[in-house]
């Protein structure tokens, strides 16, 4: 069994990621990685260049996005097919058209979690990172959306080593 990285930030993700998805492709080339996700923060901004980098070194791109919940939770969403990648998409237009009812102003990226159980086909979901994860934030909402995702809800394992952690 290999192992792949399926919770990757870029650069596009700012503060979280630091590397272009160029030179996370090298890196995972380096690695012996046979495949690599790259899952921005609410967005799919570096797939194009990701996907040439990867073709070029080997490495199987998966696209994906890490998205972000109404309340503030995170969950991870991969893609395995063109239909899932069109429902990404759609998903990522919605949170990042939320409005102030009155004002019209627009609000943070945010998808509301019932949007996800409806037309989730292609997809695959992931429980979300350590600090914002459906398991840490919302368990409750995790088992809707284990129901709503079937055999394509998996929960995530994570060890950040973030700033102050004991290796």
């Amino acid at each position: 069994m290999t192992y792949v990285e399926l919770h990757a930030h870029s650069a596009y993700s700012f503060l979280d990621g630091a590397s272009h998805p160029e030179e996370l492709v090298l890196r995972a080339a380096e690695l012996g990685y046979e495949a690599l996700a790259l899952t921005d923060h609410d967005g799919v901004y570096g797939s194009l260049e990701f996907a040439h980098a990867a073709k070029l070194a080997g490495v199987r791109p998966l696209t994906g996005a890490e998205v972000t919940l109404v309340g503030g939770v995170h969950v991870t969403l991969l893609v395995e097919s063109a239909i899932g990648y069109a429902n990404l998409c759609r998903f990522l237009t919605a949170a990042h058209a939320r409005t102030r009812p009155k004002e019209g102003e627009l609000l943070a990226p945010a998808l509301d979690p019932e949007l996800l159980a409806e037309g989730n086909e292609g997809l695959v979901c992931l429980s979300g990172c350590a600090r914002t994860g459906l398991g840490v934030r919302d368990p409750n909402a995790a088992v809707a959306l284990a129901r709503a995702f079937g055999d394509r809800f998996y929960v995530e394992l994570q060890r950040p080593f973030e700033r102050g952690d004991a290796r």
